[in-house]
C-alpha cells in the first residue's frame, strides 16, 4: 500500500524564518512543505488540507501562536493533528506551560538546532504515516463490511451488540445505531428451542471450537420480518472478555431452491406423489423400523386396467389429467404417515406400516370401489378399473427387492384372474412365476433355434363332403427342450408379455404362406385355405402391417386364401389404427375371422362395423350343444346373423357324431374338430389331404363306371 507524502504546515509571518526551516527539513523525504504567514492564513489552509504536523511560532502579530494553537485544537476534523511551538530562546517556563496548554504537542527554542528539528519532524512524519494506513485499512474494512452480502455484529461478551454493518441493519429492519447497545438474543431464536439462551449456547460451543455454524435461526426482531438465516460465529483464542463476531444471511431462497430440488428429486411432477426413488427409499426406511419394533410393512402396488387405450383414444392430455385425479382418490383415502407414489407410467405404490393384513386388504378393496366411479375430464365420462397386488413383511423378516417382487408377482395374478380385483401374494404364486421365467427362457431360445413346432388341423365341409382349408397352430417342440411338453394355452399367453409374441406371429405366418404357395401350385389343393390366429398385440403393433407385406410378397398365392383370426379381445378397443390395420388387410385381399365368437365381450357392433368373413363359433358351445337348449338357439341366432351379413361360420371342438349331427341341424355346414382330425404334423396334413382326395376321386369314378 503506498503512502501518500506527509503534509507539513510551517507558521510564521517572517518569510525569511519559513524559508530557512524548508531548507533544514530538506533532507526528509515523502513530504510537502506548506507556508502561512499568519494565523489567519493557517485556518483557511486547515479547510482544504490535512497535516502531518504543524510548526507554529509563538510571535505573530494580529494572532499569536497560543490563540492558534487554540483554535485548531478546538476544531473536531483537526484537534488530533501534532502541533510544535517554536518559541524564543528566552522562553520561561510559563510561557512553555501555556504552549501546551493551548494545544501544542511539543516546542522547539530558537535558534533552532537542525538534528533536533528533522529528528523530531521525522518522527511525527512516520506516526502519521502509521495513523493514515490504519485509517486506510479501517476504511477498507468498513467498506468490505458494508458491501458484504452477510449481515455483521461484534458483540461483547455479555451479548450486546458493539458493531453492527449496513446489511445487518437491513435484514433486522432497523439501523446500526439503533442496533448497537441491543442484545443479541432480541434479535435471534432457534427455531428447534425457542426458549433458549442462543447467546449463551453460542458461547459454550466457542468455548469447544473456534467458529461455530448454526441452521434454523431466524429474525425476532419486532420490525423484522422474520426470515431464516444462517449464523457464523467466531471468537478471539485465550482472550478474556473477547468480543464475538457474527456472520449471518438471509437463506430464504437456498431454503426455497433446496426445497424445489427436494421435491423434483423425490417427488412426481404430475400427481406430486413420491417418485419411484424416493418411495423405494422409504420402503426401505419402513423395513428397518419394523426390525426395531417387530413392526408390519405392508406393499400395495397397484396397476390402471386399458390406461393405454385412453392415451391412445383421447390423447395423452386427458391421460394425464386421469392419472392426477387417481392420485388424488388415493390420496384422499389413505392416513397421513401412508406413503403413495407413482412409480412410472399408470404404476402406483401404496406403503402401510403397522397395520393388519386384513386392514391391508380392506384398503385395497376400497381402492377398488372408488376407481370404479366414473371420472369426469374434459366434460368426458371416463371409467377405469385398477388391480393390486399386496405384499407383507413383518419384524424386517422380508427384504425391500423380495417384498417389491411378490407385490409384484400378486398383481400380476389380479390381472390374471380378470382384473378391477385385488390378489394377496401367497407363496404358489412365486413358484409359477419361476416356472413362467423358466418357460420364457426356454421359449426364447426355441425361437433363436428356428425349434418351434406348427401343426394343421384341417376343416371339413359337411356339405361338400370335402377339406376346405387347416388352422396353423404353433406347438412346443416334442424333444431336446427339457421333459415336459407345455401348451400353447400356457406359453402363448406369456410370450405376449414380451415381445417374443411378434417372433412367434412371424413364423406362423412364414411357414403358413409356404403352405399356401406350394398347394398354389398343386391344382387338387389349389382351393385350400389357411387360418393363423393373429394377437392383439400383433394387431396394434405400429409395423405389423410391414411385416406381413414383406412376408406375402415373398410367395405366390391368392391373398384370399389366407385368413387371419382374431378374437374379441384384440378388437375390445377399436382404436383408429386397429381400424387401420383392418382395412389395410381387406384392401390386400386377405380375409377376416371372428375367433371364439361369444367368449368375449361379444357385440353385434363388431360384426356391424369391422368387416368380417369369418365367424368361428368358440368349442365351449359345440359342446354343450347336445346338452343345452340355449347353446342351440344363440347357433341358430349366429347362424341367422352371419346368413344376413353374408359371413361363413365355421364350428370348432366338434369331437363326437352327436354333436355333429345337431351342429349340422342348425344350418352350420363348416366344422374343425378331434372329429374328422387332430392337429397334424405339414406332412400328415398333405398325407390327409391327398388321401382325401384320390379317395373321393376314386369314389366318382366307380359311380360313373355304373
Amino acid at each position: 500500500m503506498d503512502l501518500i507524502a506527509s503534509k507539513i504546515l510551517i507558521v510564521d509571518d517572517h518569510h525569511a524564518n519559513r524559508v530557512v526551516l524548508e531548507k533544514l527539513l530538506q533532507p526528509l523525504t515523502n513530504i510537502d512543505i506548506y507556508h502561512a504567514a499568519s494565523g489567519e492564513e493557517t485556518l483557511a489552509l486547515l479547510i482544504y488540507h490535512k497535516f502531518a504536523l504543524i510548526l507554529l511560532d509563538v510571535n505573530m502579530p494580529n494572532m499569536d501562536g497560543y490563540e492558534v494553537a487554540e483554535l485548531i485544537s478546538s476544531t473536531e476534523a483537526h484537534k488530533h493533528t501534532p502541533i510544535v511551538m517554536l518559541t524564543a530562546h528566552h522562553s520561561n517556563t510559563q510561557n512553555i506551560i501555556k504552549a501546551y496548554q493551548s494545544g501544542a504537542v511539543d516546542y522547539l527554542t530558537k535558534p533552532i538546532e537542525p538534528t533536533i528539528l528533522i529528528n523530531k519532524v521525522k518522527q511525527f512524519v512516520k506516526l502519521n504515516q502509521l495513523h493514515v494506513k490504519t485509517e486506510q485499512l479501517k476504511a477498507e474494512s468498513e467498506l468490505i463490511l458494508e458491501c458484504a452480502g452477510q449481515g455483521v455484529l461484534k458483540l461483547d461478551d455479555r451479548g450486546f451488540i458493539q458493531f453492527a454493518n449496513s446489511k445487518s441493519a437491513q435484514l433486522l429492519n432497523t439501523t446500526p445505531e439503533k442496533l448497537c447497545q441491543s442484545h443479541f438474543n432480541r434479535c435471534f431464536k432457534n427455531t428447534a428451542n425457542v426458549e433458549e439462551n442462543l447467546f449463551k449456547s453460542i458461547q459454550d460451543r466457542l468455548d469447544k471450537h473456534n467458529a461455530v455454524q448454526l441452521q434454523n435461526i431466524y429474525l425476532t426482531s419486532n420490525d423484522a420480518c422474520p426470515c431464516p438465516v444462517e449464523l457464523t460465529c467466531s471468537t478471539e483464542v485465550n482472550t478474556p472478555n473477547a468480543s464475538t463476531i457474527v456472520l449471518f444471511q438471509d437463506i430464504t431462497l437456498r431454503l426455497n431452491m433446496e426445497k424445489k430440488l427436494t421435491t423434483l428429486a423425490n417427488y412426481d411432477p404430475l400427481t406430486k406423489l413420491a417418485n419411484r426413488s424416493y418411495f423405494h427409499d422409504q420402503l426401505e426406511r419402513a423395513i428397518n423400523r419394523s426390525k426395531r419394533n417387530n413392526g408390519s410393512v405392508i406393499l400395495l402396488m397397484l396397476d390402471l386396467d386399458h390406461f393405454k387405450q385412453i392415451n391412445d383414444t383421447l390423447g395423452h392430455d386427458i391421460g394425464d389429467e386421469l392419472l392426477q385425479d387417481v392420485a388424488k382418490r388415493i390420496t384422499d383415502m389413505l392416513r397421513e404417515t401412508d406413503i403413495s407414489a407413482r412409480l412410472g407410467g399408470d404404476e402406483f405404490a401404496i406403503l402401510l406400516e403397522d397395520t393388519s393384513e386384513l386392514a391391508a386388504e380392506q384398503v385395497a378393496n376400497k381402492i377398488v370401489t372408488i376407481m370404479s366411479s366414473p371420472f369426469v375430464i374434459q366434460d368426458k365420462e371416463i371409467f377405469i378399473e385398477t388391480s393390486i397386488g399386496i405384499s407383507h413383511s413383518k419384524g424386517g423378516q422380508i427384504d425391500k427387492m423380495t417384498l417389491l417382487k411378490w407385490a409384484d408377482i400378486a398383481l400380476y395374478e389380479a390381472k390374471s384372474a380378470g382384473r378391477n380385483r385385488y390378489q394377496r401374494f401367497v407363496e404358489s404364486m412365486s413358484i409359477q412365476r419361476e416356472k413362467q421365467a423358466f418357460i420364457q427362457n426356454k421359449l426364447r431360445h426355441i425361437i433363436e433355434d428356428n425349434a418351434l413346432d406348427l401343426h394343421f388341423q384341417p376343416q371339413y365341409s359337411i356339405k361338400q363332403k370335402m377339406f376346405i382349408g387347416v388352422e396353423s397352430l404353433v406347438r412346443w417342440p416334442e424333444s431336446g427342450y427339457g421333459d415336459e411338453i407345455i401348451s400353447p394355452a400356457v406359453f402363448i399367453p406369456i410370450s405376449e408379455q414380451s415381445h417374443l409374441i411378434h417372433e412367434i406371429g412371424a413364423f406362423v405366418l412364414i411357414e403358413s404362406c409356404k403352405l399356401l404357395a406350394s398347394w398354389n401350385l398343386q391344382a387338387d389343393k389349389a382351393h385350400l385355405t389357411v387360418s393363423v390366429n393373429l394377437s392383439a398385440k400383433q394387431l396394434n403393433s405400429p409395423n405389423f402391417l410391414d411385416v406381413l407385406e414383406e412376408i406375402i410378397s415373398e410367395y405366390q398365392f391368392p391373398f384370399n386364401r389366407l385368413i387371419l383370426e382374431i378374437t374379441e379381445t384384440a378388437i375390445l378397443t377399436h382404436t383408429e389404427s386397429v381400424m387401420r390395420t383392418i382395412d389395410a388387410l381387406k384392401s390386400m385381399g386377405i380375409k377376416l375371422a371372428l375367433d371364439d365368437f361369444g367368449t368375449g365381450y361379444s357385440s353385434l357392433n363388431y360384426l356391424q362395423n369391422i368387416p368380417f368373413d369369418v365367424i368361428k363359433i368358440d368349442q365351449c358351445f359345440t359342446q354343450r350343444v347336445t346338452k343345452c337348449k340355449k347353446t342351440s338357439a344363440l347357433i341358430q341366432a349366429v347362424m341367422t346373423i352371419a346368413r344376413v351379413c353374408e359371413m361363413e361360420v365355421v364350428a370348432e371342438g366338434v369331437e363326437e357324431l352327436t354333436q355333429l349331427e345337431h351342429i349340422l341341424a342348425l344350418g352350420v355346414d363348416k366344422v374343425q374338430g378331434y372329429y374328422y382330425s387332430k392337429p397334424l404334423s405339414k406332412y400328415q396334413v398333405n398325407l390327409l389331404l391327398t388321401t382325401t382326395v384320390n379317395a373321393q376321386q376314386n369314389h366318382e369314378s366307380s359311380l360313373l363306371l355304373k
